[in-house]
C-alpha cells in the first residue's frame, strides 16, 4: 500500500541499462559538463522534480536521494514505473462536467481531493468526481534518455550526481 506495485524490468529495459551504463563511466561523467547538465535538467526534468530547491513538485524530490549511485540513476529513469511510491502513482478523476483529470494527490481532505499535473495544481470537491482510479505507473515518461543524445545524458548525470548546486552556462 504504501510502496505501490514493485514489477520485474522488462529485458529490453535492462539492456538498455548495459549500454548506458558502459557509456557513462566515471571518467565520461568527470569530464562531462554539470553546467550544462542543469540546463538539461531545467528544461526536461524541473517541471516535476526538485533538486536544490529549484524545481516541480509532481515527482519525487531529487536531492537527497541516492544520486550518487549510477546504478539507482539508471534504473529510475530508465523505468520510472517498476518500482511507484504510494505518493506518486498516477490517479485519473472522470469528472462531472465531462472533464477527465491525470495527475498526483499530493493532499485530500474529506471534502475535496488536490491533484497536480504536469501543468497546474487544482483542488476539486469529491461531489464532482464520478469515477477515480489511481494506475500502478508514474507521471514520467519513458525513453527520456534517447532522445537526449549520449552528450547531453553524459552532462544531465553529471549534473544529477553533483555535491552542490551548479552555476548555468553562460
Amino acid at each position: 500500500k504504501t510502496w505501490g506495485e514493485v514489477r520485474d524490468t522488462p529485458e529490453a529495459k535492462k539492456q538498455e541499462l548495459t549500454k548506458w551504463k558502459a557509456l557513462l563511466t566515471k571518467d565520461a561523467i568527470a569530464k562531462a559538463d554539470a553546467s550544462k547538465g542543469r540546463l538539461i535538467f531545467a528544461s526536461v526534468c524541473a517541471a516535476c522534480h526538485k533538486l536544490y530547491g529549484q524545481g516541480g513538485a509532481i515527482g519525487p524530490e531529487l536531492t537527497g536521494s541516492d544520486r550518487h549511485n549510477l546504478k539507482y540513476l539508471l534504473e529510475n529513469i530508465l523505468d520510472p514505473s517498476a518500482v511507484v511510491p504510494a505518493d506518486f502513482r498516477v490517479s485519473v478523476l472522470n469528472l462531472k462536467d465531462g472533464r477527465t483529470i491525470t495527475g498526483v494527490i499530493p493532499e485530500q481532505t474529506e471534502r475535496t481531493l488536490t491533484v497536480q499535473t504536469p501543468a497546474e495544481r487544482i483542488t476539486i470537491e469529491r461531489t464532482q468526481i464520478v469515477k477515480q482510479a489511481q494506475l500502478p505507473m508514474s507521471l514520467m515518461p519513458e525513453g527520456l534518455l534517447s532522445a537526449l543524445g549520449d552528450e547531453n545524458v553524459k552532462n544531465l548525470i553529471a549534473y544529477l550526481m553533483s555535491n552542490g548546486q551548479v552555476e548555468m552556462p553562460k
